[in-house]
């Protein structure tokens, strides 16, 4: 992450091979930037784009102590793609789908640092306390039957689907106020209604495809995909 205070302080790769007088290329290949003692990369370790404090970095060629960052949470702290979902408690592809999500309140507004995108988190803990989520719903009480209308549980699954594609017939019955036998009908309508329209642009697609993509169990997959053929 990017710690309050010091965006304008990350370099990149580029910008530490060009300190070296090398290209980007040279510099990666001599793996210069994992020489004993360099300092570690800002960015969290399954970042597509590495990022450096470039306070570390100069005093890493100077020969100097590397000087520790703040350890001190803030607000004002930036996190990349992979440090917002685990804030937020979601795969980094559920946090990608809340920029767009129909019906529900979007995520942060994006800062991009050295063409990254990184959410403050401040903001992200703002937009927790705001979204519905996991225990928001009172779900049904033990002897009633659905309260929910059941012509809302497709599209309302639909959403639940884009929150968390593994969701189980149990969790999404406590969200929707249904039975498990509801909420199991209508999770499977609408991850068929999904992969109908996905292989609309994609058709041939495969289960496995279709799993990766979406990011529904297999079996899951499997069964949406089969239903979707079968209503083309």
């Amino acid at each position: 992450m990017i710690r309050a205070g010091r965006a304008h302080l990350v370099r990149t790769l580029a910008d530490l091979a060009a300190a070296a007088g090398k290209t980007p290329k040279s510099f990666s290949n001599q793996k210069l930037h994992k020489l004993p003692g360099h300092p570690e990369p800002i960015s969290s370790p399954r970042a597509r784009v590495l990022l450096w404090d470039s306070e570390q970095v100069d005093a890493f060629r100077a020969g100097r102590k590397v000087p520790a960052l703040p350890a001190q949470d803030s607000h004002e702290d930036l996190l990349d793609r992979n440090e917002a979902a685990e804030l937020a408690g979601v795969e980094p592809r559920s946090w990608d789908r809340y920029a767009n999500l129909p019906g529900m309140q979007p995520r942060p507004e994006p800062v991009e640092v050295a063409g990254v995108e990184h959410w403050q988190r401040g903001d992200i803990l703002d937009w927790l306390t705001a979204r519905p989520g996991p225990g928001s719903s009172p779900g049904r009480p033990t002897g009633r039957r659905d309260t929910a209308p059941r012509a809302s549980n497709p599209a309302r699954a639909a959403q639940l689907l884009e929150l968390q594609p593994d969701i189980t017939a149990a969790a999404a019955a406590a969200q929707l106020g249904v039975t498990a036998d509801t909420a199991q009908r209508a999770l499977a309508r609408a991850r068929a209604t999904a992969v109908h329209q996905l292989l609309q642009e994609h058709p041939g697609l495969t289960a496995e495809d279709i799993h990766d993509r979406l990011g529904y169990p297999l079996w899951a997959a499997q069964r949406a995909l089969k239903a979707a053929q079968n209503t083309s």
